[in-house]
């Protein structure tokens, strides 16, 4: 009994693990909601492809936008292994006044683009 049935279970082990890993390809495109203690910042994360990401940071009040900033630079550096990167940005920059004299308006979440560029994408643009 016992040597018939573990051929079985091996099997299906098998076919449970390879199922599983292809389900993680396909969430690839899947937008991710985070947030960075360091900068106590909110934001979206969805891979678009290999080493292109598009980044949504929550708009929050008009101090922290600074902090936002420094918070997308660091994190796109991070995210590229410290290869060159490329961001676009969508919308949602903010005007910087010191001693802002009206209330600020809604402004939209920041968003960009960001493409890290590998050995392969130098390489064929030369």
């Amino acid at each position: 009994m016992k040597g018939i049935n573990t051929p079985r279970l091996f099997i299906g082990a098998t076919l449970v693990a390879l199922s599983s890993a292809n389900t993680a390809l396909a969430e690839k495109a899947e937008t991710e909601k985070l947030y960075d203690f360091d900068n106590k910042v909110h934001y979206y994360q969805t891979q678009i492809g290999e080493d292109n990401y598009k980044i949504e940071i929550q708009s929050d009040d008009y101090k922290h936008f600074t902090n936002q900033s420094v918070f997308l630079l660091r994190h796109a550096d991070r995210l590229c292994r410290g290869n060159t990167f490329m961001l676009k940005v969508l919308e949602g920059v903010q005007e910087y006044e010191r001693f802002p004299t009206k209330p600020r308006a809604f402004q939209p979440d920041l968003s960009v683009l960001l493409q890290c560029e590998t050995k392969e994408n130098t390489s064929k643009g030369k």
